[in-house]
């Protein structure tokens, strides 16, 4: 065999090679996140459950729930479907401060303790009180897991893959909210709440076997355990395949482990850790300010300009629009639309970057929200309303008319799904520094839980005093707005390290409208040192860094140990 062909041949195994490594971090960080997975399908139950509830126990019962003996006023319909969004922002504080001190994983097993109790009192509540108490619970359990589900999919995933597996996690909220919609057809609310309580208890189970995230494991010295959980992590490698990638965590994890003083000297850090109060003062620098602004305006838009409000009178709605299917069977679809909208988000994400999608989907959005709005104010009497004790039914003359409300209510979900409601979230996991990441992570969820409150609890007032076509207009408005701001300061994250975010966002010389994020090489590194708000390296591991800068060119963070071909 000549020379040339012995090379082709071992070019050819080691390609073969990198793509089999490739496809093995895929898979383990795609087993991790779907384990994480679990606790997004448990915050789908939590979420949709209150209107199956709602249209049980307001006038709108199916054939399973004909015999309930209790019920429930539209004013106490209202604060059931915003009263836990009360008992989340204090669950999202809460669950900022043990992410830190317990670890993302142990973090994630907590939660479901009241979860488990939640589900038993729904199952067996014999009072309205106790029905309120257990959807406390569960916007409690579902606040808990926000900050570390969300930082552990971030921390474990490498750049290359970070973008669809934050997108995947989506996918389990969809599939609990679908699990709900099926079973209301087919049992009582009571035997629904029943089932729901045994996945909380499969969950903490299963994150048995998945690894704690390397940067925290770092972040308490613990390198022997994070070198085996990133082993685990990058395909159940060897220590010697992810050596480099484990120096370059220690450097990232060593240079946010140092006070602001030290990082400006660019010296190692011997001071203690800060204090709690000096993590909250860090809330206030404009890299953690900056993407804080951008992630609530996205809570905004997705809360105030989408289906949001109305998902939980969804039964009463669709009934009020004359759709032709009933009402509950087209609840069931579109909790399947939600599901195709989160796989279309997951494949489309890759291809299209995220500030693209959002902004194409936001455009459509719009588009759906006009029809719906032109529609109600042509065909719908004037003040027409969905709640039965304001407005009775409106028969229309031509039936075949509720497919247009009916076809622009599920491509308004699909959109909802499709990157407005699922872009704040997948922003959330990347943006903010490592300094604040868990406690920025937990106060923006409990913020957007006020928001979410305040869309439901108004949902009523507003409906009652705009009408349905009024509200539609409401959304055409914000739509309107939001796109506008979004096409201003909605960065490009796909492909990019964590360590290329922060560092853009540290940079006091760009605005929030300076939307390109670049990649980091070694002249951004140089000059970070003159910047007084841009991190620096410690000295004691210059070495380190440099020697990896020198084989990969690329940012420190999550990278993978085999170049992608």
């Amino acid at each position: 065999m000549s020379t040339t062909e012995k090379s082709n041949e071992k070019r050819c195994e080691r390609d073969g090679r990198e793509k089999v490594d490739k496809f093995r971090r895929f898979l383990a960080q795609f087993c991790a996140t779907t384990v994480e997975n679990l606790l997004l399908f448990d915050m789908g139950l939590c979420h949709s459950f209150p209107f199956i509830i709602i249209a049980a126990l307001t006038g709108f019962p199916n054939k399973h729930n004909l015999n309930e003996t209790l019920s429930l006023t539209p004013i106490e319909a209202s604060w059931l479907a915003s009263i836990g969004y009360i008992s989340e922002p204090i669950g999202s504080l809460l669950s900022a401060l043990i992410t830190d001190a317990l670890g993302r994983k142990v973090a994630m097993m907590v939660v479901n303790i009241p979860l488990v109790v939640a589900w038993f009192l729904m199952y067996s509540a014999s009072s309205v009180w106790q029905i309120f108490l257990a959807i406390v619970l569960l916007g409690l359990g579902a606040g808990l897991m926000e900050s570390p589900i969300i930082t552990y999919v971030g921390e474990i995933s490498e750049p290359t893959f970070r973008g669809v597996m934050i997108a995947y996690t989506h996918f389990g909220y969809s599939l609990g909210a679908i699990l709900v919609a099926t079973l209301n057809i087919m049992m009582p609310w009571r035997m629904v709440g029943l089932v729901c309580m045994f996945t909380p208890i499969f969950t903490t189970i299963a994150l048995c076997f998945v690894p704690e995230t390397p940067l925290w494991l770092l972040s308490k010295n613990k390198t022997a355990q994070a070198e085996k959980a990133l082993c685990w992590l990058r395909g159940w490698v060897p220590k010697e395949s992810v050596a480099e990638e484990l120096q370059s965590l220690q450097r990232y994890s060593e240079r946010y482990k140092s006070c602001e003083s030290c990082i400006k000297k660019d010296q190692k850090c011997i001071h203690p850790l800060p204090t709690l109060a000096e993590k909250l003062k860090e809330l206030k620098r404009k890299q953690t300010l900056k993407p804080f602004s951008i992630v609530m305006a996205l809570f905004c838009i997705s809360v105030f300009s989408t289906t949001f409000s109305m998902s939980t009178y969804i039964v009463q709605i669709l009934k009020a629009y004359n759709i032709p299917m009933e009402p509950d069977e087209a609840a069931a679809v579109l909790s399947y639309v939600n599901n195709l909208g989160n796989i279309s988000f997951l494949c489309l994400i890759r291809f299209t970057g995220k500030r693209y999608l959002y902004l194409t989907i936001l455009s459509i959005l719009f588009l759906s929200a006009a029809v719906i709005c032109g529609y109600g104010f042509m065909v719908l009497p004037i003040g027409y309303s969905s709640f039965p004790d304001l407005s009775p039914n409106f028969p229309l003359e031509n039936s075949n008319l509720g497919y247009i409300p009916f076809v622009c209510i599920i491509l308004s979900s699909f959109c909802i799904f499709c990157g407005i409601n699922s872009m704040a979230w997948q922003m959330i996991s990347e943006v903010f520094p490592y300094k604040t990441r868990g406690t920025a992570t937990g106060l923006t969820a409990a913020l957007s839980y006020v928001l979410s409150f305040i869309g439901a609890k108004t949902f009523y007032s507003l409906e009652t005093t705009l009408s349905m076509p009024g509200v539609a207009l409401f959304n055409c408005i914000i739509i309107a707005f939001g796109l506008i701001l979004m096409y201003k300061i909605l960065p490009e994250t796909e492909n990019r390290t964590l360590e290329d975010i922060e560092m853009h966002f540290s940079d006091n010389s760009k605005k929030l409208t300076d939307r390109k994020i670049p990649k980091l090489d070694l002249s951004q590194i140089g000059s970070a040192k003159n910047n007084s708000n841009m991190p620096t390296r410690p000295v004691s591991i210059k070495g380190i860094d440099e020697q990896n800068n020198k084989k990969s060119g690329i940012g420190c963070d999550n990278r993978s140990f085999v170049a992608d071909s």
